[in-house]
């Protein structure tokens, strides 16, 4: 088929839009959860559901970026290969920031979310120390996915090491 032919194109482009959806719907919860600790927590749950909700469909998009991105290198007849440095890094990226998603961002915000159940109506992060180290492991957690996600932008846009480069 070849990075010229219709059907490698169209996977390009929901390549693409998976991306535009996962990483946009990750980075955008930096902005949801500076919110949810301004106010009080019963203003923050529906914050923190809200974050909960875009997490799942970003999270659904950066799936199909996986499965999208496999077909992309199978479809390239050789142009891009799995081999290629950037195509390795690129897999290492992916299982890190699912990774980190899984691990830090989603239990953080269900436990903020449970404080915030809990503490109405004071102020979230006065409810406890959980609440505290909670926002602590969340805003690690969305920093290195951010971090992450640049990086799996400038591997896509560069290409270090492979045929398109």
């Amino acid at each position: 088929m070849g990075v010229t032919s219709t059907l490698y194109r169209i996977v390009e482009l929901l390549h693409i839009l998976a991306a535009i959806v996962g990483f946009g719907g990750l980075i955008a919860h930096g902005a949801y959860n500076a919110n949810a600790f301004k106010g009080k927590a019963s203003d923050a749950i529906s914050v923190l559901r809200s974050t909960a909700g875009v997490s799942n469909i970003a999270m659904n998009a950066i799936y199909a970026l996986f499965a999208l991105g496999i077909a992309l290198v199978a479809l390239s007849d050789g142009f891009h290969g799995f081999g290629d440095p950037w195509v390795s890094a690129s897999f290492v990226v992916w299982f890190a920031v699912v990774g980190i998603s899984h691990g830090m961002v989603r239990p953080a915000i269900a436990a903020l979310t449970e404080s915030a159940e809990a503490a109405a109506p004071d102020s979230l992060l006065s409810a406890d120390n959980s609440a505290m180290a909670a926002a602590k492991k969340l805003a690690m957690g969305e920093g290195l996915v951010q971090l992450l996600l640049a990086v799996a932008l400038v591997l896509m846009v560069f290409q270090f090491g492979g045929a398109g480069a």
